[in-house]
């Protein structure tokens, strides 16, 4: 498997573990979490079979499933990558956001030495007041709920696979941190945060170095990040590189 397919497969593992119900439809399979509805990563469609499919009917089918179970926004993730950039024009006139994810795999070492002795491995309820504080300054954060049911699923995913959590602590407190999530040979870094007045200080550096020592035993190291953002060239700083995009559309309710 080819390190692209490789990663993606280890996170649509993950996807699907988090899902009340994975419902079949044509082109490929819909995850489905009731409980955190409002949360677009356990609630979206996976079009694995492009054949004659077209926007207007994967849309029709994100319509269809997605409305029978209560969710109010529509997701499409498209695993292939040459199908996803013929659909990108036509999911726009649609209404969807195009985003795109880069998948990046550690292949090399850091330019230079990261002093990541600050860094501790924490535990969730450590970790969790900064996670939410960095929820609460995002402009969609006054959504009724959703910042709420966002701490849940990283509670229910760390449920799922096991899960560890590397934070920089300032005055006894997590200002920065990151996630190792692992199973079998595969590690992947996800979660990456640093709280705004804690920035340019090489905080977010260490934690990932951490992340990175903890994950040395594995053969496959990976994270995914925003394709339109700065972080992966962060990221190629620490010896990631690109393998692959992930794209996923997503239209908003209206209002």
């Amino acid at each position: 498997m080819d390190p692209w397919h490789r990663a993606i497969a280890f996170v649509r593992k993950v996807d699907e573990r988090g899902a009340e119900q994975v419902v079949p439809f044509r082109w490929g399979r819909a995850l489905i979490n009731r409980r955190l509805n409002l949360v677009h990563d356990l609630n979206f469609l996976i079009v694995d079979r492009v054949d004659d499919a077209d926007v207007g009917a994967l849309a029709a089918e994100a319509d269809r499933v997605q409305g029978e179970a209560g969710i109010s926004h529509r997701r499409v993730n498209v695993d292939d990558q040459d199908a996803a950039d013929r659909y990108a024009p036509a999911f726009a006139a649609a209404g969807y956001k195009v985003e795109r994810f880069v998948v990046m795999v550690h292949r090399r070492p850091s330019g230079r030495q990261v002093d990541s002795s600050g860094v501790r491995e924490v535990d969730w309820t450590q970790l969790r007041p900064a996670r939410e504080l960095e929820l609460r300054q995002q402009p969609w954060a006054n959504a009724p709920g959703l910042v709420s049911q966002i701490l849940a699923k990283h509670e229910l995913t760390a449920s799922r696979i096991n899960t560890r959590y590397f934070g920089a602590l300032v005055d006894g407190r997590v200002v920065s941190s990151c996630e190792l999530r692992t199973e079998g040979n595969v590690a992947q870094i996800e979660t990456v945060e640093t709280l705004e007045a804690f920035r340019r200080r090489g905080l977010s550096r260490a934690v990932v170095s951490a992340a990175l020592e903890a994950a040395s035993a594995y053969d496959f190291v990976f994270l995914v990040t925003d394709a339109n953002d700065w972080p992966q060239e962060f990221y190629r700083r620490l010896g990631f590189e690109p393998v692959g995009i992930e794209s996923r559309f997503l239209r908003q309710p209206k209002g």
